[in-house]
């Protein structure tokens, strides 16, 4: 009866292998659409949103410096050069950001892959294991028949 038993519980660990197998796939499928997510939302309305902003920061400083009668030049215009640094810079880190977490994303994509890629390997290893075990108790099962002297 061992026989059988051996050779059940390696199909049904074969089986619960290739079950989680396909759980990581789907998992390393929604990382994939994440990853794709975030430089869609980053490129599609973050960036244009920022660009925005800027615009209507660098203007609103123009304007407080020409309604003040102040000429661009000299001061005025390092302020108006630091400002577009800085939010040149914020702009930078903002797509930094992004393709930090895509990156991130696509890397956890590939790891559940390979941890389904183990995980049916296991199974496979768990279903041949079985039958060594299912060969084994068989052959034991002859022995002792032997040794009773039933065969």
């Amino acid at each position: 009866m061992s026989f059988l038993g051996d050779l059940f519980a390696g199909k049904a660990a074969q089986a619960a292998s290739n079950y989680n197998a396909k759980i990581l796939e789907e998992n390393a499928k929604a990382k994939d659409a994440e990853a794709k997510q975030t430089m869609s939302v980053h490129n599609d309305y973050n960036l244009p949103q920022f660009d925005k902003t800027v615009d209507e920061i660098q203007g609103g400083t123009r304007v407080a410096f020409a309604s003040g009668g102040v000429a661009f030049e000299g001061t005025p215009m390092e302020v108006l050069y630091e400002q577009a640094l800085n939010l040149e810079r914020d702009r930078d880190n903002m797509t930094y950001n992004a393709e930090n977490k895509r990156d991130k994303d696509i890397n956890e994509g590939i790891m559940l892959r390979a941890e389904a890629n183990l995980s049916r390997w296991q199974g496979k290893v768990a279903k041949k294991a079985s039958y060594y075990a299912a060969g084994k108790s068989l052959l034991g099962d002859y022995s002792q028949a032997k040794d009773v002297g039933m065969v």
